[in-house]
């Protein structure tokens, strides 16, 4: 099972324990039908047909659609998609005429659940974390769907980014934070722990290879200035001899060759009396442009 999946079956048996609710399901079915329904007149009210991914998504259908008194019809069976046709009659054309923006500002957030829900459902794919993106994508089926969708993320605070691919307009959460809110609101609360568990993990092995990749880089760095110091005494050492050098040379030179892998924190404090580190790297540095000008000289 795909981590889609899983946050499909989480949330279509989550919602079947509301489904008894007859406003709960009115704004399931409503969210459903303008998101993804292809509604015709009919005799006496409307044909809604609904193409969904998953039985679990049928069955919360038929459970909607019972609630509400809506007969439905499955009409089309695939491998992994199913088609049902719902009749809403005049009487109940709430269902299809549906007031969002009274919805949200009457019920707040928690009427957030069964919307977002229903736009997962609906049109809803999410990448496995373990992957390492974080992206939430939603594919409306009309330009309507669209607006209806934008409309409500933005009232909810999401940050939702508009694509387009292949003639079709699709909506994506991209933001870790984004994508965690998103299942905090429709209420597929397992998926939201197994995803920030991921996230974690992830994060976690990301600092954990930043921090060596920075004491490899640090640790390199270190070997090729031992080994220039080096160098550099080595040729002072040919060319004139150590014990030329002033007093504080010639005690860091002898440090160096003594401890060729000390830090300059440690050679600094074997020295009578302690050296600092930054005088440590001054005194070598003098060393090396001596070096460099006796090579020059040749």
């Amino acid at each position: 099972m795909t981590f889609s999946s899983g946050i499909r079956k989480e949330l279509a048996e989550r919602h079947r324990e509301h489904a008894q609710d007859i406003d709960w399901s009115l704004a399931s079915f409503a969210t459903f039908s303008a998101v993804l329904g292809k509604v015709k007149e009919a005799e006496g009210g409307w044909r809604v047909t609904l193409r969904v991914a998953g039985s679990y998504t049928v069955t919360l259908l038929e459970t909607i659609a019972k609630t509400l008194s809506l007969p439905l019809r499955r009409i089309k069976t695939g491998r992994r998609d199913v088609t049902v046709a719902i009749f809403v009659p005049i009487s109940k054309r709430l269902a299809l005429f549906f007031d969002f923006d009274h919805w949200c500002k009457e019920t707040g957030e928690t009427g957030l659940e069964p919307v977002f829900a229903a736009f997962f459902l609906a049109c809803g794919v999410m990448s496995d974390p373990v992957t390492g993106r974080y992206r939430l994508a939603f594919s409306p089926s009309s330009a309507s769907a669209v607006s209806l969708m934008m409309y409500i993320f933005d009232k909810s605070g999401l940050a939702v980014k508009q694509t387009q691919h292949q003639g079709k307009t699709h909506l994506i959460l991209s933001s870790g934070e984004e994508v965690s809110r998103f299942l905090l609101l429709c209420g597929a609360h397992n998926a939201l722990l197994e995803f920030e568990e991921k996230r974690s993990e992830r994060e976690l092995i990301g600092q954990v290879n930043r921090q060596v990749n920075f004491d490899d880089a640090n640790a390199g760095r270190r070997a090729d200035s031992i080994a220039s110091q080096l160098e550099a005494i080595e040729v002072i050492e040919r060319y004139r001899g150590i014990d030329t050098l002033p007093p504080p040379l010639v005690e860091a030179a002898r440090a160096r060759l003594t401890n060729r892998g000390a830090s300059l924190e440690e050679l600094g404090a074997a020295m009578v009396p302690p050296v600092s580190k930054s005088g440590m790297s001054h005194r070598l540095n003098k060393i090396r442009l001596i070096a460099y000008s006796l090579l020059g000289s040749e």
